[in-house]
């Protein structure tokens, strides 16, 4: 839904999608993305699958949702011709993708950081084509949502996109590359509700309204948050925002592996703290209602 929205946001060009398969499996989010990209008829955009893999797999629960997705009524009421996956996969999609570009590239990165870890350690000047970094992840003053009953000796301060590889959310902190990071603090006050699945179901007529409305019905009840489509938000509203200047660090091991927390001396970075949830929410009815 992250990707529904960027491709309605008109000041954007997507230059390509890479799907790390960290919380999914490959095969049937790399089919729903080229689905969704054939219905908004953007086939000439680029997209690339990974085999790479966490230090902290996503629990298989988590994961399987990208099988409901990738049936889902919406992307297969038709037959549509997707675009072709990209020949490279992983860090080398990534790598020639920013070495292509006709200027620099901000990177919007929903999951783990690993593909941008990898790519900065085959090519460090790669970080100069980097315009700025928007990173869904982390969680600060809030708990984590890494849960221990599922992650037997973690304490539940981390958050799961830098659970899922601590080492490459270093390196990419230890980058020049500007950072501007949604974790939990903001991210988690916007759930997905029962009212929201209602209204975008009143305006189903609308492509994007009726995939929305069918995705989120089917976590609607489970304190699902727009985690993902919340920090795409920023592109289109960064007036809705408030961030704050913080330094900080992650831990790479022991019972907070993944967390990251305020430590003076360490990474500068732009952390936002504050979102205008009614006019968020207003935003993306709006946005899918085309």
């Amino acid at each position: 839904m992250a990707l529904a929205l960027l491709l309605t946001i008109p000041n954007v060009e997507v230059i390509g999608v890479l799907v790390t398969p960290a919380d999914c499996y490959l095969e049937p989010a790399l089919s729903a993305t080229r689905k969704l990209l054939a219905l908004r008829q953007r086939t000439e955009i680029p997209v690339a699958g990974s085999q790479v893999r966490g230090q902290n797999p996503f629990p298989a629960l988590f994961r399987k949702d990208a099988f409901i997705l990738d049936l889902l009524p919406g992307l297969n009421d038709r037959d549509r011709e997707g675009p072709p996956l990209a020949s490279e996969e992983g860090s080398a999609f990534l790598i020639r993708r920013l070495q292509e570009a006709r200027r620099p590239v901000t990177l919007l990165v929903t999951g783990p950081l690993t593909h941008l870890a990898e790519a900065l350690a085959q090519e460090p000047g790669l970080a100069y084509a980097v315009e700025e970094l928007l990173w869904m992840g982390g969680a600060l003053d809030v708990p984590g949502n890494v849960d221990p009953l599922l992650e037997p000796g973690h304490d539940g301060t981390a958050e799961w996109n830098a659970y899922w590889d601590p080492p490459a959310v270093q390196k990419v902190l230890r980058s020049s590359i500007p950072i501007r990071m949604f974790p939990l603090d903001v991210t988690e006050k916007v759930p997905v509700t029962p009212d929201l699945v209602r209204r975008l179901a009143r305006q189903r007529h609308y492509p994007l309204s009726d995939l929305a409305a069918q995705a989120y019905a089917t976590v609607a009840w489970s304190g699902y948050r727009m985690w993902d489509v919340l920090t795409t938000a920023w592109l289109a509203r960064p007036e809705l925002f408030t961030f704050e200047d913080m330094e900080i660090e992650v831990e790479l091991e022991g019972r907070s592996q993944g967390r990251i927390r305020r430590r003076p001396g360490g990474r500068r970075v732009q952390v936002a703290t504050h979102v205008d949830v009614e006019r968020f929410y207003a935003f993306v009815l709006e946005a899918w209602a085309r």
